[in-house]
């Protein structure tokens, strides 16, 4: 079981919220959580191409543009088998009752649903889409262990509800809900959080001693898992921020005394080596556009 977290330090030009892309090969299946821009979508081609995979299993923690991006890419080349996700489409009913809205359908839930997890949406008759809110292993060794689905329709009740804020536990309602999946590396699990609340994650921590910190590194939300985690100083800390201080904040993270391994520096393996990812970096933009 090996893992490889993208880093966008090599790309240009510099600046754009290239977001997430974790690469978990066991050696058998490679699963791919989140690829937010074509940029990472590319390296993962070369990656399977490298390690001899025709096929990846992706799980897109949550709709947002910075851990989606690179998946159209993906499915277009054949290169997907079946993406997990949150498909709400599936639960309308409980949605339905939740809102407690009388003049809300079923249809109406639908077509709501639909306009506010538009890039979930856009992956439908694509791909083989599968809800990871009841979903449980992926492959041995890789499993959804949450949200609850309970949280999850919460968090979807106050996003379709114009009443509602669209926060939820300092988080917006799409980012709190992300899928959080376990990755065993035989003597230790890792965590892996996309852009997930501290309330969604809180009671999972103490199983954890590999642990990525949701939403590119916030500092409010690490600084709480910090505190969960006092005393337990072997503890490892993944950062995905491929965007600096623009969206997640990890340049601002208080890391003395903490092993936190970040993409700002490069690409981040675990276990750690001192080698290349061997993939090598994605072509330029220009005007928003690769070549």
């Amino acid at each position: 079981m090996k893992m490889l977290i993208l880093s966008a330090k090599s790309y240009t030009p510099q600046g754009p919220n290239y977001g997430d892309c974790i690469l978990i090969d066991t050696g058998s299946a490679l699963v791919v959580y989140d690829c937010g821009c074509e940029e990472h979508a590319q390296r993962v081609e070369a990656y399977m191409s490298t390690n001899g995979y025709s096929k990846s299993i992706v799980v897109l923690s949550h709709n947002d543009a910075d851990h989606f991006e690179g998946i159209p890419y993906l499915v277009e080349k054949g290169l997907v088998s079946k993406v997990y996700t949150q498909l709400f489409l599936k639960h309308k009913e409980d949605i339905l009752e939740l809102l407690d809205d009388g003049r809300a359908t079923d249809h109406s839930i639908g077509e709501r649903i639909k306009k506010v997890y538009d890039n979930i949406a856009s992956l439908s008759k694509r791909v083989t889409l599968v809800d990871a809110l009841t979903a449980g292993e992926i492959v041995p060794g890789v499993t959804i262990i949450g949200p609850t689905e309970d949280y999850a329709l919460d968090t979807i009740r106050k996003a379709l509800d114009s009443n509602e804020s669209d926060r939820i536990d300092a988080e917006t309602v799409i980012n709190a809900a992300s899928i959080q999946v376990s990755v065993d590396f035989n003597q230790t699990q890792c965590l892996l959080c996309g852009d997930a609340s501290f309330e969604a994650i809180k009671d999972k921590l103490d199983d954890y001693m590999l642990i990525q910190l949701p939403h590119h590194g916030k500092p409010d939300t690490a600084e709480k898992i910090f505190e969960a985690k006092r005393g337990k100083n072997s503890t490892v800390y993944f950062v995905s921020d491929n965007t600096g201080n623009t969206n997640g904040g990890s340049l601002k993270l208080k890391t003395l005394g903490k092993n936190v391994r970040k993409t700002t520096n490069g690409d981040v393996h675990y276990p750690q080596n001192t080698g290349s990812s061997g993939i090598g970096s994605a072509p330029r933009r220009t005007l928003g556009f690769s070549y």
